[in-house]
This record gives C-alpha cells, structure tokens and sequence, in this order.
C-alpha cells in the first residue's frame, strides 16, 4: 500500500494544508504525520561567550523542556489525526525539520511527503529558510506542496 508522510507544525494553517492534502490523495493512502521540535536556539544578540552566554541547563531541564516540546507536538499531531479522520500513524523526531523529514522519508520509503506552504516571500524565505524549499531539493520521493488559501 502507498504511503504519505504529511509534515506538520501543528498550526492551523498546516491543519487546513493537511485537510486539502488527504481531498487530493488516494484514500486509500497510509497517512503519517510528522511533526519535528527543531533545537532550541539562544535569543538574537544573547551574548555567546562568558558565564552570562546560557543559563545554567542541569540533565533534568533538559529532560523537561523535551517532555514540554514533545507534549505540545504530539498535541498538534492528535488534533491534525482528529481532524483527518480514519487511521493515521503520529510521530514527533527532533532535529533540523527539513533533514529529518528526508531522512524519515528515506528510511521508511514513503511514496510522497506533503507540507505546507505560508508562500513567504523571497526575504523570508532567504532570511529564515523554507522547509518546504528544502525537501523539493533533497527529497527522495515527490513533494506535494500545499499553499495557503488566504493569499491576496
């Protein structure tokens, strides 16, 4: 049976992305969603050297900001699955969205990937990078790319 791996952040935007994607697909498809918690980062202009460059972070933080991150992702994921409808597969990876989700992809031979898009414009996209830029070019199966309806 083929198989579809729906990349999703939860949002309401990715809901609706997720929602076009299954009227687009074969029914009978097996639908995964993926949602990928990227590694935090420290705030713009927080110093990076010397005692003040990151608060203190103990084995047992760490363990609670992953337990936060991953509660609020599978959250998203069980609403998205709700809204779907039927059987859906849900999991959460952590790393850098656009390679994990090749990599799971590839590791697990999905038929297509399908992401949304919010179509930013080409600052944003070269300022904050595009995942769905990203698995156009690295993907190894086709790429279903789901525009906002809200565009102007």
């Amino acid at each position: 049976m083929a198989k579809a791996l729906i990349a999703t952040d939860g949002s309401d935007f990715a809901l609706a992305a997720a929602k076009r994607a299954k009227e687009l697909l074969e029914p009978s498809l097996e639908l995964t969603l993926l949602t990928v918690v990227p590694p935090p980062v420290l705030p713009v202009g927080a110093p990076v050297t010397g005692i003040e460059a990151a608060p203190i972070v103990t084995p047992e933080t760490t363990e609670e900001v992953t337990e936060v991150l991953h509660d609020e992702a599978q959250g998203g994921l069980d609403r998205t699955a709700r809204a779907l409808g039927g059987r859906v597969e849900t999991r959460v990876e952590y790393g850098d969205p656009g390679a994990e989700i090749v990599r799971v992809a590839a590791d697990e031979h999905f038929d297509v990937i399908v992401v949304g898009s919010h179509g930013s414009g080409f600052v944003k996209r070269v300022l904050l990078g595009s995942v769905s830029q990203h698995l156009l070019h690295h993907a190894p199966c086709p790429v279903l790319v789901v525009r906002s309806h809200d565009r102007v």
